[in-house]
């Protein structure tokens, strides 16, 4: 089974209605670590959907939270430290909020992956009042509350602890207020400076009452997610191994969800977290990939895969190894269309991770990146049937091949980067070459077009070499040099099928 498989199972003897909950930061740009768990909570969705379930999938932006730390990129805004993120207005040319700013076209980003959950603002729990009973709640059992939380501190919260953060009505900051007493459910606090994990936020010395009916204000992260669980009545969550660490904020909060607000915890979906290019993911230091970089490198189903398989096990996502991932991809494809054998497990992982309706096409994305350079769009299909290819997908040629064309200029490595060279440099460069080699590049013009295989026609491209006595990779060398003036390029026997018989003997000629 899959590990989605064995949650939906789970859920089917909880009984009822299931909503699966799912979160952002939207304190800088949002990456393919923060899609973790939408993309992984969607597959419980469908999985779910699948076995009959009435679920439904949310998104909430966590932009009540307050702004610590400037995103790389983002250096003017850095008088807005301390600030919630939602009252925090877009970077210079951006419209709107800094909400607005990123976390609309994260989502439109991840209906390309076919992920459209229910949006909700974190903010606008607050000052709507929808999330006011929960906050009642956390203010009449304050003393359960401060209990609970204290058996996983290292030092106890004071007597007169509050469970509210006020926003300071002076400054506008989060960061910087500090309750000092308490009546009903209004709090009193003063606004002062207070470090934070990037930099200072200042405080404003105001003094003030904050009223939580209003809204203007938070309750603390472990108090409020098990408050979320219980107003959306949350029955599923995905969310990365450190909220799942002993003593971590799933611990403390699904005690808080069963003594203060009577709710069964949702089931949990730990997973493990991604690096990029063998670092951790960092939108302060950079180090990101969005939804909308790998769209256009990559078809969102092989992302998909990617993240439906084992949660908890760590994965760097090399992009410039991304035709792994794809390889990978295709032959679950491959699989799950009975051309080849397969696992049970890859079959589903490649049925889950379809957006649309499967189309079989399973051209190698490191061919389709060098089709890009050399074939027109109306070319494509001949190409590829040319090189033995069969039963693909039109549509899905073309857009890989644009994808791939886009992965190898962005990210590619340099062998494959390449320029065709023109007949009359081409002919050129051919006419220096010693008699034999011009011989063995004749000869493999005349080979391709009869050649439906490259397995086969590299294995030629040996026989001929050695046939003329001349060095493989002597002559390998001649077909770069002579093709893309460079001493290595893509693999060799595709190259040249891709090409094609009248081509390659308009060049050596």
């Amino acid at each position: 089974m899959h590990w989605s498989d064995d949650i939906v199972e789970a859920l089917k003897r909880r009984g009822g209605s299931h909503v699966i909950e799912t979160g952002t930061s939207i304190s800088g740009i949002p990456h393919l670590g923060n899609a973790s768990d939408v993309i992984r909570g969607d597959c419980v969705r469908k999985v779910a959907e699948q076995e009959g379930l009435d679920v439904s999938l949310i998104w909430v932006s966590d932009d009540s939270d307050p702004f610590r730390k400037v995103p790389a990129g983002m250096e003017e805004l850095a008088d807005y430290i301390g600030y919630p993120v939602k009252d925090i207005p877009a970077p210079k040319g951006g419209a709107g909020s800094l909400v607005e700013h990123l976390a609309d076209p994260f989502l439109a980003d991840l209906a390309g992956f076919g992920v459209t959950p229910i949006r909700y603002s974190g903010t606008e729990l607050y000052r709507s009042g929808a999330l006011l009973p929960e906050i009642e709640v956390a203010f009449e059992k304050r003393e359960p509350l401060r209990e609970i939380l204290n058996k996983f501190r290292r030092e106890d919260l004071p007597d007169d602890w509050v469970p509210w953060t006020p926003i300071c009505e002076g400054c506008g900051r989060i960061s910087t207020t500090k309750v000092t007493s308490l009546s009903g459910l209004e709090a009193s606090y003063v606004c002062q400076t207070t470090d934070v994990s990037g930099g200072t936020a200042t405080g404003c010395g105001h003094e003030g009452v904050s009223d939580a009916r209003a809204g203007m204000g938070k309750l603390p992260w472990r108090v409020e997610w098990a408050a979320r669980w219980a107003h959306f009545k949350v029955t599923c969550e995905p969310f990365g191994k450190e909220h799942a660490a002993a003593g971590g904020s799933y611990d403390t909060s699904k005690i808080v969800s069963q003594q203060v607000y009577g709710w069964e915890p949702p089931v949990p979906v730990v997973y493990e977290f991604f690096t990029l290019n063998g670092a951790k993911i960092s939108s302060s230091k950079g180090n990101v990939i969005s939804l909308a970089d790998w769209l256009s490198i990559a078809e969102p189903e092989v992302l998909k895969y990617f993240m439906y398989k084992r949660l908890g096990k760590a994965r760097d996502i090399n992009l410039r190894m991304l035709p792994n991932l794809c390889d990978e991809y295709d032959a679950g494809e491959r699989a799950f269309f009975g051309k080849e054998d397969g696992s049970d497990q890859a079959k589903r992982l490649y049925e889950l991770s379809q957006v649309d309706d499967a189309a079989y096409m399973n051209v190698p994305f490191t061919l389709c990146g060098v089709l890009a350079q050399v074939a027109r769009e109306d070319e494509l299909s001949s190409k590829v049937s040319s090189m033995g290819y069969e039963g693909f997908d039109e549509k899905r040629l073309a857009v890989r091949v644009a994808l791939a064309g886009n992965w190898v200029t962005t990210y590619g490595p340099e062998y494959l980067r390449f320029q065709l060279r023109s007949d009359e440099d081409a002919r050129g460069e051919f006419a220096g070459l010693g008699a034999e080699h011009k011989v063995a590049l004749k000869k493999l013009a005349g080979l391709v077009g009869d050649i439906a295989d490259p397995k086969v026609m590299h294995k030629s491209i040996y026989e001929t070499a050695r046939g003329e006595g001349i060095d493989p990779k002597e002559l390998f060398n001649s077909i770069y040099m002579t093709l893309i003036g460079k001493e290595k390029g893509p693999k060799a026997a595709a190259f040249l099928m891709s090409l094609g018989k009248e081509t390659l003997s308009a060049k050596w000629a």
